[in-house]
């Protein structure tokens, strides 16, 4: 039986999801998140019949935005920081938000990860003194909120900075030696973890542009074997991602995309994150760098 989700039907559920207030939950009833908000707007831009919805979802982002900068998942925990990212990117593709994009990427240069000098018999494999970014203010580096705020300081041509350079080299030195990331350590006394298609796919899109192919072909070859058999949304999307900024061809995962959709019928409704990555993913043919360097007509 064909399935009732589409591209149309996720975008309809995304807009369904938004608060009088302007910011999107996740699931219905629930209360507005700043990542559910930044990815629903990256999800609507581009369509000038949206252009209402994605500015008072921004004015929201606004709201939330602390004096320091920052932008955390919720008023009780600004420690929790890491959506500063991800509002950077809605703010930048809907365009008009420089005083919030210049603050929050001052908050980005100025608070990074935790570092420490490794210690001689340390049971875990990365190196600990090189910084990247943090998921909680004070905390220890990690892959996906180091590449995240990478991926949102390329986007408003941040690259030559020093830290960002550092955060390059972090990701680098946390690649596993038979390729791929996870979510961020190499080694437990001296075995291999294992590599995981979302890290891997996000880790590749910032470090696009920073460096050269061969220094990260063999985490390429991984995504490239993996995101075959990929369904759902998460590690498809930045697997997807992650091998288009590296100039390989995903045009034909589209209908991947549309059979992730479609497993809705099954396993119930997708939070708006999700769903905005899918639709995001789909309308790029995966070139998500592309997409956010590329002027809207939001902003027009």
């Amino acid at each position: 039986m064909a399935s009732h989700w589409s591209l149309k039907t996720s975008i309809e559920k995304i807009l369904s999801r938004q608060t009088a207030e302007g910011g999107f939950v996740q699931r219905q009833g629930g209360i507005s998140r700043p990542d559910a908000t930044a990815w629903s707007i990256l999800s609507l831009a581009g369509e000038r019949c949206y252009r209402e919805i994605i500015e008072k979802a921004c004015r929201w982002l606004a709201q939330k935005q602390l004096v320091d900068g920052r932008v955390p998942i919720s008023d009780g925990c600004r420690e929790s920081c890491w959506p500063t990212s991800l509002a950077v990117l809605a703010w930048k593709k809907s365009g008009g938000f420089e005083k919030e994009i210049k603050q929050a990427k001052r908050f980005l240069l100025e608070n990074r990860g935790r570092h420490f000098p490794k210690e001689k018999n340390s049971p875990i494999g990365h190196d600990t003194s090189i910084r990247g970014w943090s998921w909680m203010a004070n905390m220890h580096s990690w892959i996906e909120p180091t590449s995240m705020a990478i991926i949102s300081l390329k986007a408003v041509g941040f690259t030559e900075q020093a830290h960002v350079r550092e955060a390059v080299s972090m990701i680098l030195d946390r690649q596993l030696p038979s390729g791929g990331w996870n979510y961020g350590n190499t080694a437990v006394y001296n075995k291999e973890l294992y590599p995981m298609p979302e890290y891997t796919g996000q880790a590749l899109c910032a470090l696009s542009g920073f460096v050269l192919q061969h220094e990260v072909e063999k985490s390429i070859e991984y995504a490239r074997l993996q995101v075959i058999g990929l369904q759902t949304p998460l590690s498809l999307c930045w697997c997807c991602c992650g091998l288009r900024a590296w100039g390989i061809d995903t045009n034909n995962f589209q209908k991947h995309i549309l059979h992730s959709l479609s497993l809705q019928d099954k396993y119930g409704p997708y939070n708006t994150t999700l769903l905005a990555q899918l639709v995001v993913t789909y309308h790029t043919n995966g070139d998500f760098l592309g997409f956010l360097l590329t002027e809207d007509q939001q902003s027009t």
